[in-house]
């Protein structure tokens, strides 16, 4: 395959439901303006991941359970990516980040309520399908 069309590839363990879980190589999506890829150092597991598991809360499947991690940046979308303050990221500084993304610009977002984004999207428990499965 020629260089040029070739495609980074990661590791994740994909949860199928239940208490199912499968190692698998994945391609990377092309990174977006304000996106980065991080490189995770450490995470931890959640009760709401717990709960995806057992059953007690529904959850997308396949998907890449987990939100709480701390990392390292690999790679910035075109224009760079920035922290909550403003700061510019470069690959290799090390963060965290929020369980919730949201617009910051809905109806929602713009009166304070930004867990209730009319857009949301929530790290860990998105479809491995859709269009932010990582």
């Amino acid at each position: 395959m020629d260089t040029q069309t070739r495609r980074l590839t990661t590791s994740a363990q994909v949860w199928n439901g239940g208490q199912v879980f499968e190692a698998q190589k994945l391609e990377m999506p092309e990174l977006a303006a304000g996106e980065a890829v991080v490189a995770i150092d450490l995470a931890t597991i959640c009760g709401s991941d717990i709960h995806t598991v057992t059953g007690r809360r529904a959850g997308p499947s396949p998907s890449i359970l987990g939100h709480e991690a701390v990392g390292r940046i690999v790679a910035v979308g075109p224009g760079g990516v920035r922290d909550f303050l403003g700061k510019e990221l470069l690959p290799g500084d090390r963060v965290i980040w929020s369980v919730t993304v949201s617009c910051g610009s809905c109806d929602r977002c713009t009166a304070g309520r930004t867990a209730k984004c009319r857009s949301l999207l929530k790290t860990g428990h998105e479809p491995l399908g859709g269009p932010w499965g990582l």
